[in-house]
């Protein structure tokens, strides 16, 4: 043992004042351990994340509330497209959201999947602060939020289990409508299985519902699929009602990207300044001789340079990133003018991509009269529109107005 300040000695006297120093030393330590808990429990009372700033956040001083969380781009807009992506549906799980967060080369590594639990469960996310190990309840903090409480709400029912999704893992090809279909009595999703008769085994959908008049009642797999294939056939978006649903999206994005250039070209103005600053402080430290200052002009050159480097790969990766748009919404509006191509692919995901964009809800099925009234996806339902009147169809489908 080494001290800096005192030279112990291998006797009983050299280690009792070790003790002594030693025990001194831990107090100081708990102490500050103390005050820094308490002084930090204050702030998230008031409202102000103190912890490190998740994804999709910088921790920046302002000159009103002191330190507080500040979007970063393009960080933040890929986390909310994840949380939203996830509560919507679009994202059936955790694999997905980590598969959609590596699509985006996410930080410039692949993101593990407790970073995604992480941040599927951060309140942080809704403008919300709590920490209950300290209790410090949930209430709404200072910073700007990425989604809503309702949004978070819904992930963490799906994590809890509390929203069941209709894919299941052991679904197959010859069964999927399994579990999409509702039994139009209670309402609960239908099952699928094989009876086995006299010439063989035969394909039906039945309820299971205990409480259900319906409960094991076999309904043929081709009638109940015919039907499905039918109202599949019927959608036939009008021509002039998707082309005009495709110039206000297109006139949408274009605003998106004259942000995004706005944007970077705040990032580009803030590098500039970064390494003006670096410069300055060059300078200076190759002016002075006073060790004191030569120190403080080091620590800010350091602290610059990490800024440097986070701009430079903000600044890169919006370089490089500009989606074609307009080639995704092709593919997209082909698909919608006709899902029913993809429906007869041999391709159980293609089936549940169908499913997934079509249909906003479950269908109900009764026996012996069939499909109850399908309700459409936002997309299906503005082809239906009859109106064509430019802002009436904005309004309706829920666009921000040119």
């Amino acid at each position: 043992m080494e001290c800096p300040n005192f030279t112990f000695e291998e006797t009983p006297e050299g280690q009792f004042i070790e003790t002594i120093i030693a025990a001194q030393g831990e107090l100081e330590r708990k102490q500050n351990q103390r005050q820094v808990i308490q002084k930090m429990k204050a702030r998230l009372e008031k409202g102000y994340y103190c912890f490190s700033a998740p994804v999709g956040y910088r921790m920046v001083k302002d000159p009103i509330h002191g330190y507080i969380l500040k979007r970063f781009e393009p960080e933040a807009s890929i986390i909310k497209e994840a949380l939203e992506g996830f509560a919507s549906g679009r994202f059936e799980n955790q694999v997905d959201v980590k598969k959609f967060l590596d699509s985006k080369k996410f930080r410039g590594k692949e993101c593990k999947l407790d970073r995604v639990r992480r941040i599927l469960t951060n309140v942080a996310y809704t403008n919300q602060v709590e920490y209950k190990p300290w209790g410090v309840s949930r209430r709404i903090g200072h910073h700007e939020p990425l989604i809503s409480i309702e949004t978070f709400e819904i992930i963490q029912d799906k994590l809890n289990g509390k929203i069941k999704i209709y894919n299941r893992k052991n679904s197959d090809k010859e069964f999927p409508l399994r579990g999409f279909i509702l039994c139009a009595h209670c309402l609960t999703p239908m099952t699928a299985s094989w009876t086995t008769g006299r010439n063989g085994k035969h394909p039906y959908y039945h309820c299971k519902s205990k409480k259900c008049v319906m409960k094991w009642r076999s309904i043929r797999r081709k009638e109940v699929e015919d039907e499905f294939q039918g109202i599949l056939r019927s959608i036939k978006p009008k021509e002039k009602t998707l082309a005009l649903t495709k110039e206000v999206l297109l006139d949408v994005w274009n605003k998106r990207l004259a942000d995004v250039d706005n944007i970077k070209r705040s990032h580009e103005n803030s590098l500039d300044d970064t390494r003006a600053k670096i410069r300055m402080f060059l300078d200076r430290i190759s002016k002075t001789e006073n060790e004191t200052l030569v120190k403080t002009y080091e620590r800010e050159i350091e602290k610059l340079t990490n800024e440097e480097q986070i701009l430079e790969n903000q600044v890169k990766f919006m370089r490089s990133s500009r989606p074609d748009f307009g080639t995704a919404l092709d593919r997209t509006f082909t698909f919608l003018k006709n899902p029913y191509l993809y429906w007869q692919k041999d391709d159980l995901a293609s089936k549940h991509l169908v499913l997934k964009l079509v249909f906003s809800e479950r269908i109900a099925y009764e026996r012996g009269k069939g499909f109850g009234t399908a309700k459409l996806a936002l997309p299906l339902r503005v082809f239906e529109l009859t109106e064509l009147d430019s802002s009436s169809l904005v309004r309706r489908a829920g666009f921000e107005p040119a």
